[in-house]
């Protein structure tokens, strides 16, 4: 693949992990509240997958996640080259995406109770978004880059099999 290419894979990946991490977390910030609606879930999913999206479009995550790594003498490939990776992008798209979550449900929320702490609903939320979002990046990750390939490069993908 061309540098071209892999920049559109890039992209790609970066959309539809931001689109997958925004559907999780949309649903367990709802359910963790203990008011679940689908509209509060569907408002967030909107809301985040929007930050996500721009995030996976702008930001060169795979750039900057294995210049982590060439930094720390590590192969991006090998399995502390993936956790750091994972780690790194984590901390690009959950705290942005947990802050504007947890401010739209507060907004709600402090309506209906005065006494309730921004603070505490943010760093509550942040730390279980951050793990989920973490685990949901080590495992699909590299399904969705298999994927982004096999839609934006059907042919990259049969000569990395005929490899095999």
């Amino acid at each position: 693949m061309n540098s071209e290419q892999q920049k559109n894979v890039g992209t790609m990946v970066g959309v539809l992990m931001g689109l997958l991490i925004s559907l999780v977390l949309s649903i367990v910030g709802p359910l963790r509240s203990g008011h679940f609606t689908v509209v509060s879930m569907l408002v967030s999913f909107l809301c985040s997958s929007i930050i996500s999206v721009l995030i996976g479009i702008f930001v060169p995550i795979k750039g900057i996640t294995d210049g982590a790594c060439l930094a720390m003498k590590i192969k991006p490939e090998n399995i502390l080259g993936r956790l750091v990776s994972a780690f790194i992008s984590d901390l690009m798209y959950t705290p942005l995406v947990t802050f504007l979550m947890v401010l739209m449900n507060y907004k709600r929320a402090k309506m209906r109770n005065h006494d309730i702490n921004f603070g505490h609903m943010y760093l509550g939320n942040l730390v279980l978004s951050f793990v989920i979002a973490y685990f949901l990046i080590i495992i699909f990750l590299p399904l969705i880059i298999k994927l982004s390939i096999s839609i934006l490069h059907p042919q990259e993908e049969d000569a990395e099999e005929e490899k095999i």
